[in-house]
C-alpha cells in the first residue's frame, strides 16, 4: 500500500472493528500515513463502560485492530501474538479519538508493534504494545485470495 493511500474499508466483511457489513461493530477505517495505520474515530453510547467513558475491552480491540492493519501496511499477514494495553486517562464518549499503529521491529515470524489512542488535543488516552506472529504460507495464501476476491488491489503477495 502506498504512502498516503487509504486502506480498503473492510466492506463486505464481518469484522468487528473494521467490517462495514457487521452492524454491531465499530466500522473503523483506516489510512496509511508515514508508516502508520491511522484511524479518527468517534465512540457512541453502546460503547460505554462507566457513564460518559468508552469501555476498556473496545479500547484494546481498537488498539489490535490498528496493529492489524500497520501489519498490513508492510504487506503482512498477522495474527495477534501478545497485546498489552496502559490506559492513561478515560476515553470520553463524545469526543473524536485518533488511533495510530505502527511496526517497531519486523524480524523473522514475528513483528512487534506499538500503538496510540489520543484525544483531540492530543493527550495520551491509552496506548498498547503488541506481537503478532506472520501466517504460515497456505494461511496466508488464503487470505490474499479472500482479499483479492473482495475486490482489494493492495494485499499481501504471498
Amino acid at each position: 500500500m502506498s504512502e498516503e493511500q487509504r486502506a480498503p474499508s473492510g466492506r463486505g466483511n464481518m469484522c468487528y472493528a473494521c467490517g462495514e457489513a457487521n452492524e454491531r461493530g465499530l466500522h473503523m477505517e483506516f489510512r496509511r500515513e508515514g508508516g502508520r495505520a491511522i484511524c479518527d474515530f468517534t465512540p457512541c453510547a453502546h460503547q460505554e463502560g462507566y457513564p460518559g467513558r468508552m469501555h476498556g475491552g473496545i479500547v484494546a480491540t481498537m488498539i489490535d485492530e490498528a496493529m492489524g492493519w500497520a501489519v498490513y501496511g508492510e504487506a503482512q499477514w498477522g495474527a495477534t501474538a501478545r497485546l498489552n494495553v496502559r490506559y492513561r486517562l478515560p476515553v470520553r464518549l463524545d469526543e473524536l479519538l485518533h488511533i495510530e499503529a505502527w511496526v517497531t521491529k519486523n524480524r523473522g515470524r514475528l513483528i512487534e508493534l506499538r500503538a496510540e489512542v489520543r484525544d483531540p488535543a492530543g493527550a495520551l488516552l491509552a496506548e498498547g504494545e503488541g506481537v503478532f506472529m506472520k501466517l504460515d504460507h497456505a494461511l496466508a495464501a488464503e487470505m490474499t485470495g479472500l482479499a483479492e476476491g473482495a475486490g482489494r488491489t493492495d494485499v499481501p503477495i504471498v
